[in-house]
């Protein structure tokens, strides 16, 4: 019994790292035609609209804060050469800063 138990203690430690591994994954992207699943940080993506920090090279990235080089930043605080600005409180080179 004390074996079993071990074992099922390996397994639940296990388990636990693959789950943040994974969410990592997803988080964070890298290139790729549909981001929907990043839900941290889009670069060289397309359609990123649930990235919440931060997009550089990508587009659709409606609710990221953060935005380099992308497009449809509506809700960014920050955009530089980025596109569809409307609530940036800093802007650089980019479009549609209040």
């Amino acid at each position: 019994r004390a074996r079993y138990l071990g074992l099922q203690s390996s397994l639940l430690v296990i388990s636990v790292v693959l789950m943040f591994v994974c969410h990592e994954c997803y988080g964070q992207c890298t290139g790729g035609s549909d981001c929907q699943s990043c839900t941290v940080s889009c670069t060289d993506c397309q359609n990123c609209p649930n990235a919440r920090t931060a997009c550089t090279g990508s587009s659709n990235c409606i609710n990221a804060l953060t935005c380099t080089d992308s497009h449809d930043c509506h809700n960014a605080e920050t955009c530089t050469r980025s596109t569809n600005c409307y609530k940036a409180k800093t802007c650089t080179d980019s479009t549609g800063c209040p």
